[in-house]
């Protein structure tokens, strides 16, 4: 068991970031820190509102976190890509919190079809610095999960960068092959 601590913090209006943020959770042995929208963004108007507030940049009001992301060794973030942008509420979280992240930051994103790379650089922007590792998801994948090969990508990346972090579980790495 390695001494590293590590940091999975996400938000997810639909459920899919929340999927790929409990698999890289688990592969890391993370805690796990969602954020707290304190905005209705079910239905219509929700969705609106969501995209209105991802393409103006304006952060969401947020609820309280519960862990710090200063006593960790690797903070993971991951956001929902809002029209092609990080979605408001991880806009946010990283506005509040970027000069409490640890020097081993990896980002990640959930996207229906495009705009992941774009809001994984707006991400490192929000927060000024290079992500040791990055993965970008189309929602498909995420949900019929066929994450396996770029989440263990994703962890080897993050292995070679961050020291203290173990290599991916072996049922990760070959649970494509059975």
């Amino acid at each position: 068991m390695s001494s590293r601590k590590a940091l999975v913090v996400f938000y997810s209006r639909s459920g899919t970031t929340r999927v790929l943020a409990d698999l890289i959770a688990a592969a890391l042995d993370a805690d796990v820190e969602e954020i707290a929208d304190v905005r209705e963004r079910s239905g219509v108007l929700g969705w609106v509102r969501s995209i209105y507030e991802a393409t103006s940049g304006r952060p969401a009001a947020i609820g309280p976190q519960r862990r710090d992301p200063a006593i960790y060794d690797l903070v993971v973030v991951g956001t929902p890509v809002w029209n092609a942008r990080v979605s408001s509420p991880v806009r946010a979280w990283l506005e509040r919190n970027a000069t409490r992240l640890p020097p081993a930051v990896a980002l990640f994103a959930t996207m229906g079809g495009r705009g992941g790379d774009r809001a994984v650089a707006q991400m490192s922007e929000l927060i000024g610095k290079t992500p040791r590792a990055t993965l970008v998801a189309i929602d498909d994948q995420v949900w019929r999960g066929r994450m396996v090969e770029p989440v263990a990508a994703f962890m080897h990346t993050v292995e070679q960068t961050v020291p203290s972090v173990p290599p991916p579980p072996l049922e990760l790495v070959h649970a494509h092959a059975h």
